[in-house]
């Protein structure tokens, strides 16, 4: 299986790199998360839902990063096309800096996604996602997680993620964190700290 790169953050920013990923979507590790996001698109044809990231654990996962919605750089045409902390913008910086200060391997034990799959915002601004938005997604979580047999921890990032878990009723452990946006953690550096115990107590409980 492919790995993500580890020299660099936003290596999105590079077409042969997203070109690589593209050609990984049919991999036996990823193939049925694919198909979801196929379904997806089939069932709001007017809506971006960009790809899980191919050189992630896939449905060998034991950890999943679970954020509120996809942004520009994952979801619109001038994106990446992939939910991915590779992405070319300073959140998915933040979060794949921190996954490397925690020590842990994505192409072994992550998957990263979001509790609303489609792209919220106007091509301007994103919106917060509302309750309608969970409620509608509910289904598509639930789906996922039945995908994710090795699935030992969640990682809640952000409070429409820990909203939308909790109406779950899941009986699997969750940890709510920080969202890694710049807003929220490079000005307030106790939010940062929060977000990589958060992720360092998820890798503890993935190899356990």
């Amino acid at each position: 299986m492919a790995a993500a790169r580890t020299d660099s953050p936003r290596t999105h920013r590079d077409p042969a790199e997203v070109e690589r990923k593209l050609a990984l979507l049919d991999a036996e590790h990823v193939r049925p998360l694919t198909d979801l996001v196929r379904r997806l698109r089939e069932s709001k044809p007017n809506s971006a839902v960009p790809y899980f990231d191919p050189t992630e654990a896939g449905i060998r996962a034991r950890i999943l990063l679970l954020l509120e919605a996809p942004g520009p750089r994952a979801a619109l045409d001038a994106g990446s096309g992939f939910v991915s902390p590779d992405n070319d913008d300073r959140s998915a910086e933040n979060m794949w800096r921190l996954l490397q200060e925690a020590e842990i391997d994505r192409a072994k034990d992550v998957v990263t996604w979001n509790v609303v799959p489609w792209y919220l915002g106007d091509g301007t601004k994103i919106r917060p996602a509302r309750s309608s938005d969970l409620a509608e997604t509910r289904e598509a979580t639930e789906e996922l997680l039945s995908l994710l047999p090795d699935l030992q921890v969640a990682v809640l990032l952000g409070k429409p993620a820990a909203k939308a878990w909790r109406a779950l009723d899941v009986d699997l452990e969750a940890i709510e964190a920080p969202h890694p946006s710049p807003l929220n953690l490079n000005t307030r550096p106790e939010r940062r700290d929060e977000l990589r115990q958060a992720l360092v107590g998820a890798r503890s409980r993935a190899l356990s």
